[in-house]
């Protein structure tokens, strides 16, 4: 997986010691190494991997309990909690399934989401757009087309659209979930390389017949068109996680 210098979708900042700490342990956990059950490592079994004082790994378990990774009981110390416990939608968690190396399933789900999701949102905005909201969408979709591909300038204009669209909806139960759409774009994108202008384009194209259909208030040809970028999202991400001839597509329906 190549790295980038874009910033993670992560509440926790990556300076501060207890964040260091709570990201080792959940991946740890996410990828298995540490399963469900069993007692968390301690402070000294972590110590020959990374700097961790006391008050640091207590904060950092603090952190792993909120988002359900963790369960303590007494008499039983610090456990792993089963993977129904996770909260699968919080964008550390999200983050930390990344870090761990996602598999295919847990990519397939995501965008599962997004299919629900980001089509309803296309339509609600197409229909309750303000002039304000489009030129956003309009400013973001132009980030996209002037900047190289997959530059971080132009991965922030690329959320930023959808952001946008989200914001255009007026629904203030379903922006709630523009968050763990916005990470799972940005995850998707991060896995992305800058040299495959093809899917780029490809991209660039899905984004734009979206704008115009919301443009034109056309609520069932926005969800349509947003259909089709989330499904051509997904496979071009398939596509650097498995080689091609292992590949399932997914069509449009």
């Amino acid at each position: 997986m190549r790295v980038r210098d874009f910033s993670r979708p992560t509440t926790l900042n990556a300076d501060r010691l207890f964040g260091q700490v709570a990201q080792k342990l959940a991946v740890a956990i996410i990828s298995g190494t540490v399963k469900a059950g069993e007692l968390l490592p301690n402070e000294d079994a972590l110590r020959s991997e990374i700097s961790v004082s006391r008050t640091a790994y207590r904060e950092a378990v603090k952190v792993l309990t909120a988002k359900g990774l963790v369960e303590s009981r007494p008499k039983s110390g610090t456990r792993v909690a089963p993977r129904d416990s996770w909260n699968l939608l919080d964008p550390d968690v999200l983050s930390w399934h990344f870090e761990a190396d996602p598999n295919e399933k847990f990519i397939r789900d995501l965008f599962e989401l997004r299919r629900f999701v980001e089509p309803s949102a296309a339509r609600l905005a197409a229909l309750r757009r303000t002039p304000a909201d489009l030129a956003r969408m309009e400013a973001a979709f132009r980030g996209m087309v002037d900047n190289p591909p997959y530059a971080d300038i132009t991965i922030r204009s690329d959320l930023a659209f959808h952001v946008a669209v989200f914001t255009a909806a007026q629904n203030s139960t379903l922006q709630c979930l523009a968050s763990v759409v916005v990470a799972t774009i940005q995850w998707s994108l991060l896995l992305k390389s800058a040299n495959d202008r093809d899917y780029f384009v490809a991209s660039l194209t899905d984004h734009e017949r979206v704008l115009e259909a919301i443009a034109q208030r056309d609520g069932d040809l926005a969800a349509a068109r947003m259909t089709t970028l989330v499904i051509d999202s997904l496979n071009t991400t398939l596509a650097f996680l498995a080689p091609p001839a292992g590949l399932q597509p997914v069509k449009s329906a």
